[in-house]
């Protein structure tokens, strides 16, 4: 695991005195793309995903932020100068919202906040190349296995044996935008999941029974959309 590059108190501070609390409903945007990036934006609470839409509507989640702490739009600040993706809050959000001009200053002054944004594109741009890599080589049934799996690691609630997933957290059209495919795919994998015992559904939650088989689906490496 990374080490954390610290932040001197001083640095902190200075970051803290100029950032503005920006409160988001459910479904509300922070930005969409194309418009000019006037803010970077800090994770209070609240998840966001930032994702690319097609002329014909359809989405392709790039990343979903959701921790305290989490940092995005580096990219857009420093060097496109405008949004590169749509942010849209998916649940009630805070965030802190540092405008660009400050926060180029504070990096040029604060080298230890320059070194924590290269770190945090650096971060992102490994999730973005490994999105690239199951966009292209992985089919849709594995990505979502791998999705359920990670969700399952980071969210599932565990009763007795089996994990379970609220499905009212994720619907069939976020799922299909988060792993790159429509929703009929969607459907028709949960159903192969099913019948393969890695999964069983239920109205309110998705059961994960036994998580080894679950992996077994994220294994797959033919490419089929």
């Amino acid at each position: 695991m990374r080490k954390e590059i610290p932040i001197p108190l001083t640095s902190l501070e200075a970051l803290a005195a100029r950032c503005q609390p920006k409160a988001l409903r459910a479904g509300q945007f922070v930005f969409v793309e194309g418009d000019p990036c006037l803010d970077l934006y800090i994770v209070e609470s609240g998840r966001v995903k930032c994702y690319r839409a097609s002329a014909d509507g359809r989405e392709q989640t790039m990343k979903v932020f959701d921790q305290p702490g989490d940092t995005f739009c580096v990219v857009s600040a420093f060097q496109a100068g405008h949004h590169v993706v749509t942010a849209q809050a998916m649940t009630d959000t805070r965030l802190h919202a540092l405008d660009v001009d400050t926060i180029k200053r504070i990096a040029c002054e604060h080298p230890a906040v320059a070194l924590r944004l290269l770190a945090t594109a650096g971060d992102q741009m490994k999730s973005l190349v490994a999105l690239a890599e199951a966009l292209s080589l992985k089919t849709a049934t594995s990505r979502l296995a791998k999705f359920l799996c990670e969700l399952a690691r980071t969210e599932g609630a565990r009763k007795g044996t089996e994990i379970q997933l609220r499905r009212d957290r994720h619907s069939v059209e976020e799922l299909a935008s988060m792993v790159g495919t429509v929703r009929g795919h969607i459907s028709r994998s949960l159903k192969n999941m099913v019948r393969a015992g890695a999964i069983r559904l239920d109205r309110k939650v998705i059961r994960i029974p036994d998580l080894d088989i679950l992996e077994q689906f994220s294994q797959e490496n033919c490419r089929t959309r």
